[in-house]
């Protein structure tokens, strides 16, 4: 890292009187809701978590993990609140589950705290400066390049048996070369309008897919912009609401027709594949979209969809008083799975999550053979090993392991910060959710490591290299 051009920049970011007004009025507001303490307990969580985790001009991958797994928390609480029910009303152990998530989550992202405190403080003059070094034509056409190859590669991808989560892996270059560029967008305030055309295309194809991909462009521009926040202001705050409050309404839309389009695009195969063109598909989609619906009940299960508390509130009523704690048995089995390559075992089973989730909230799921799984997710697989306490234990460890890798992809990628943060950008949005399970979550942040591990040694400096600005054309630039 090339410190001469690192310029101590502010520690956090600032708010004026008026946006400090409204959040109070909001936080307080809370209590007078329906299950209030639930919520007034989570924005004070949020606020104490968000202003140390996302500091000025520094990457915000991990906040937009952090947000992600709050919302999908405190949407069990909207989702009562909304139907007029305690938040127990499906389980009594439903506060518990809340109460621990969200203690879990902080236990999960302090190390992450710690190691971006140690990223030096920068300006953002500072950060031009390191934008200056790369060529936004260059980074323009790696992105368009790296398009074509990981679309044609993610069609190939699950055929290649044991090496598809290495390719998976290979196809976030795609999101490295999206972020590298729209850092240097932002920054040089050029090429405005091939951003945003990237933006909307990325979003269309993610719509035409059947796992509802359209989300993902949405957070890599999320991670844009969130890293650039330093001041925020009374205007930008209600704007930032009433984004907030479109989003909601879109999300009930989309939760209203989503399962008719999935039908239509599978053509009834129970299987999770588009077997339409894409000009039907999108057809399809504007007919759907103007049509309408029973918002009420999408609302709900727009909520009921998002939250992922249920599963281990539902399991913490069986564990430990049916099932007793497995003491490790479960993450034993989940690293001794992980950590046999289907190179050398051609008989390894594939995972059927549903089988487990069935078996921990006495809920009977269906599975793989009729096209669904339903996972309890990573939180609720260290419940089942060490209880309420105990999970804390490699939840802390998987936040160690995070800031660690986060730290070193940080100063090592390259020696220019903007190359860096769209690398770590790249690295980590995968792990947003709170419901991924145990085996998938750890064999893909395992395989995800080992590729980045690699490509910096062996190809980070030959790619940074090719998009230097050359002394020859910096006038051009």
């Amino acid at each position: 890292m090339d410190k001469t051009l690192v310029i101590p920049g502010q520690s956090r970011i600032s708010f004026d009187g008026g946006s400090q007004a409204l959040l109070v009025l909001l936080f307080f507001g809370q209590l007078f809701f329906n299950n209030g303490i639930y919520l007034f307990i989570g924005a004070v969580f949020f606020w104490m978590v968000f202003i140390n985790l996302q500091q000025p001009l520094k990457p915000s991958v991990f906040t937009i993990i952090f947000v992600y797994h709050f919302i999908q928390i405190s949407a069990s609480v909207w989702q009562s609140n909304y139907i007029g029910q305690p938040v127990d009303y499906r389980s009594p152990h439903a506060g518990d589950a809340i109460i621990f998530s969200y203690i879990g989550l902080a236990v999960l992202i302090i190390p992450i705290i710690y190691f971006q405190n140690r990223i030096p403080k920068i300006s953002l003059d500072a950060l031009r400066k390191h934008a200056d070094q790369l060529s936004i034509k260059y980074s323009f056409n790696a992105y368009l390049i790296s398009f074509f190859i990981t679309n044609a590669l993610g069609g190939l991808a699950f055929s290649l048996g044991g090496f598809a989560q290495i390719v998976i892996s290979l196809m976030k270059i795609k999101w490295f070369f999206f972020l590298l560029f729209g850092f240097q967008v932002i920054l040089k305030k050029r090429m405005q309008w091939y951003f945003y055309g990237a933006i909307v295309f990325e979003f269309l194809i993610g719509l035409l897919s059947y796992f509802s991909d359209f989300k993902t462009v949405i957070f890599y521009v999320g991670i844009l912009f969130i890293g650039f926040l330093i001041k925020v202001n009374l205007k930008q705050l209600i704007y930032f609401l009433i984004a907030g409050a479109l989003l909601f309404m879109i999300g009930i839309k989309w939760t209203s027709i989503k399962g008719e389009y999935r039908q239509f695009l599978n053509q009834g195969s129970k299987s999770q594949t588009v077997r339409v063109e894409d000009n039907e598909a999108l057809s399809k989609l504007v007919e759907l979209s103007s049509e309408e619906g029973d918002y009420d009940k999408a609302a709900v299960n727009m909520l009921d969809r998002i939250q992922y508390t249920y599963h281990l509130s539902k399991t913490m009523d069986r564990v430990p008083s049916v099932i007793p704690y497995q003491d490790g048995q479960n993450w034993g089995s989940i690293l001794s799975y992980t950590l046999t390559p289907r190179l050398l075992n051609p008989s390894k089973p594939k995972i059927d999550n549903s089988v487990k989730t069935s078996k921990y909230t006495g809920i009977t799921y269906l599975g793989s053979k009729s096209g669904v799984s339903f996972s309890l997710g990573y939180f609720t697989d260290c419940y089942i090993d060490f209880g309420y306490y105990g999970m804390m234990i490699p939840l802390l460890i998987i936040g160690l392991i995070y800031g660690f890798t986060y730290f070193y992809f940080v100063r090592k990628s390259s020696a220019n910060y903007v190359f860096n943060f769209a690398v770590v950008g790249a690295i980590y949005l995968e792990f947003h959710g709170f419901e991924m399970d145990g085996v998938y979550f750890t064999g893909r942040l395992l395989i995800t490591l080992l590729t980045f591990f690699i490509l910096q040694i062996f190809a980070f400096p030959w790619i940074y290299d090719q998009l230097k600005v050359r002394k020859a054309s910096k006038h051009a630039q």
